[in-house]
C-alpha cells in the first residue's frame, strides 16, 4: 500500500475534526455552531475591536461553520473567509476562499490584508513558523494578528504530562480524531511570532483548564491544583487556551 502524501495527510486529519463533532451540543452565533473553547470567540473579537478601525479588511483562517465570520462581519470589519472545507461555511454574504494552510497560501491575496484571525488553527498544522511567515506577508506594519491555540502550560497539561508524557488536548484521541498534531507552549509561540516579524500588544488566558479534568483520572485531578497553586506563569497563560494579539512590525 503507497503511503499517504502529506497533503492527503493534512486532508485526513482536517476531516476528521469536520465531521467529529456530529452529534454533539454546540454553543452557537445566530445558529452557527462555534467549534472553539467558551469564550474564545466573544474574546477574540474584543481583541480585534479594540485594535482594528471599523472597516478593516480581515482575513479569518480556519473559519468552520463561519460564526466567527459573520461575528466580525456584525461589528463592522470588512471580513473574508478561508478553510480547507468550503461546505461547511454558511454565511452566503462573506467572501471565502478555500486554502491549504500547509501551503505556500499568501500567494493567494496579494492585495493584503490589515487583520488576519487564526483561531485553534496553528495546532493543526506541520510547520507553524513558516505559517506564521506567511501570516505577516499578508500585513502591513501595524497590521494584526488574533491567534489562539490550546495552552500545553496550564497546570492541568502540566499534571497530565507528569502523569502520562501527554499534553492537555494532546493526547492520543486528539491527534485521531481533533487533528492535533503540534502542540506549542506559549514561549515557544512567542518566540516564533517575534521571529517571524510579530510584537505581542495583548494576551489572555480562556476558558478553565479544570473544566473537563475528570476525564483525564483521578491522578490529574490530584495533581492539577498543586501545579495551579506554585504555577509561576502570568495568569494570561494558566487557561485552556492562550490567546494573544500580535502586531507586525
Amino acid at each position: 500500500m503507497p503511503t499517504p502524501s502529506a497533503a492527503d495527510q493534512a486532508s485526513a486529519r482536517a476531516e476528521n475534526f469536520r465531521t467529529g463533532f456530529a452529534g454533539q451540543s454546540m454553543r452557537e452565533y445566530k445558529g452557527l455552531p462555534i467549534y472553539a473553547a467558551p469564550g474564545l470567540h466573544e474574546a477574540a473579537a474584543d481583541l480585534l475591536v479594540g485594535a482594528a478601525n471599523a472597516g478593516a479588511r480581515v482575513l479569518e483562517f480556519g473559519a468552520g461553520s463561519g460564526a466567527m465570520s459573520l461575528r466580525l462581519t456584525d461589528l463592522g470589519f470588512q471580513v473574508t473567509a478561508s478553510d480547507l472545507f468550503p461546505e461547511s461555511f454558511k454565511p452566503a454574504d462573506v467572501p471565502f476562499v478555500a486554502a491549504d494552510l500547509n501551503g505556500a497560501f499568501a500567494a493567494q491575496w496579494p492585495q493584503g490584508f490589515d487583520a488576519v484571525m487564526a483561531l485553534e488553527i496553528v495546532e493543526h498544522l506541520e510547520n507553524p513558523r513558516e505559517v506564521l511567515r506567511q501570516i505577516r506577508a499578508l500585513l502591513p506594519v501595524g497590521g494584526q494578528l488574533v491567534l489562539s491555540t490550546p495552552n500545553i502550560a496550564n497546570p492541568v497539561s502540566q499534571a497530565l504530562f507528569l502523569r502520562t508524557g501527554q499534553f492537555q488536548w494532546f493526547r492520543d484521541i486528539d491527534y485521531r480524531e481533533q487533528g492535533h498534531i503540534t502542540p506549542l507552549s506559549p514561549w515557544v509561540l512567542e518566540k516564533a511570532l517575534q521571529e517571524a516579524g510579530f510584537t505581542i500588544r495583548a494576551e489572555r488566558a480562556v476558558s478553565s483548564p479544570f473544566r473537563r479534568i475528570r476525564r483525564l483520572g483521578w491522578a490529574v485531578r490530584l495533581l492539577a491544583p498543586w501545579f495551579a497553586l506554585f504555577n509561576g506563569l502570568p495568569r494570561a497563560r494558566r487557561g485552556e487556551v492562550w490567546l494573544v494579539r500580535a502586531e507586525a512590525v
